[in-house]
């Protein structure tokens, strides 16, 4: 039996009304209210990927948070009037507790918060009770395979046979794959179950990962390359608007709309980069952020995205 039938969907109707209330919240009445949570359950992972620093911290003390931890971190995230958490890692899927596992963390959320997303490498079965379940895809096999440890057939098998409602794919613009984005998006119509593609720049955090960022010629080819694509039909969720002001950053970043949360426990308000690695504003890749953002300042693109990505069943 899918997990999915364990605990109800919210209805669209109920996130609207959700989201409407925070919004009269945190714009109307002025409450310092966190919206979105990043929380990374562990630095676990199965893979060795090259973009990705957190797997080289897998042997730090702390690498899992405890079920414990875990569970009183997401009552604060609600009481603080958060709004939708996103699981991450390592590999969130991998993450467990003595008999605890994640479903049991994702069921615990979900009867939180409206919305409750992970995003995962994809090699593990594709049914865990949470609301949107992003797969990181790097590109086509050849591309793919050579970034994230070899690891595109499990992927692709998942992908086509996963009983997930809400399936989206995650693709990380860097210097080695930005131009497989056509090719992989191509190959993504034989995988209908995936409802649409995000896309992310390549952020360095200076482990020895530096050499995929993206130049500034190369940056603004990568998303005029994302704007056509977007343009021709490919189901890119990413606004126009946000995609070409991410070309040179020039976007207002309302980070007080985040809250992260680390496996050692700590809770931490702001940039995603905080608490994990140097903050560097002009280097930034996070499109999700600069669409929160948007979509905080009332730009329709934004709002279609965030719809997309979080509202729509």
């Amino acid at each position: 039996m899918s997990n999915h039938s364990i605990t109800p969907l919210r209805t669209s109707l109920e996130r609207i009304g959700g989201l409407a209330g925070f919004y009269v919240r945190r714009r109307i009445l002025g409450r310092d209210l966190p919206f979105l949570a990043s929380f990374k359950l562990t630095y676990r992972c199965n893979l060795r990927c090259v973009p990705c620093p957190y797997h080289r911290r897998d042997d730090a003390a702390r690498a899992s948070i405890r079920w414990e931890a875990a569970t009183a971190a997401l009552d604060a995230l609600h009481r603080d009037g958060c709004r939708i958490v996103v699981f991450e890692g390592g590999e969130p899927l991998l993450w467990r507790d003595g008999p605890k596992t994640f479903d049991d963390l994702a069921r615990y959320a979900r009867s939180r918060f409206l919305c409750t997303a992970a995003t995962t490498n994809g090699t593990l079965p594709l049914d865990v009770p949470v609301d949107v379940l992003w797969v990181s895809l790097d590109g086509t096999k050849p591309v793919h395979d050579r970034l994230r440890s070899g690891s595109f057939d499990r992927v692709w098998k998942n992908l086509g046979g996963s009983p997930q409602k809400k399936l989206l794919a995650h693709f990380t613009m860097n210097r080695e794959n930005w131009r497989d984005l056509g090719p992989m998006l191509e190959e993504l119509k034989k995988r209908p179950a995936v409802r649409g593609v995000t896309l992310q720049l390549f952020y360095p955090y200076g482990q020895g990962e530096e050499a995929l960022a993206l130049s500034p010629s190369e940056r603004r080819e990568a998303i005029g390359l994302a704007i056509r694509l977007k343009e021709r039909g490919y189901p890119i969720i990413n606004s126009r608007r946000t995609l070409q002001k991410m070309i040179v950053n020039g976007w207002t970043c309302r980070d007080r709309l985040l809250v992260n949360v680390d496996p050692d426990g700590s809770i931490t308000r702001g940039c995603y980069v905080r608490s994990r690695g140097e903050v560097r504003c002009g280097e930034c890749g996070f499109t999700p952020v600069a669409e929160l953002s948007g979509a905080f300042d009332l730009a329709p693109g934004s709002i279609l995205a965030g719809w997309k990505a979080f509202v729509r069943p």
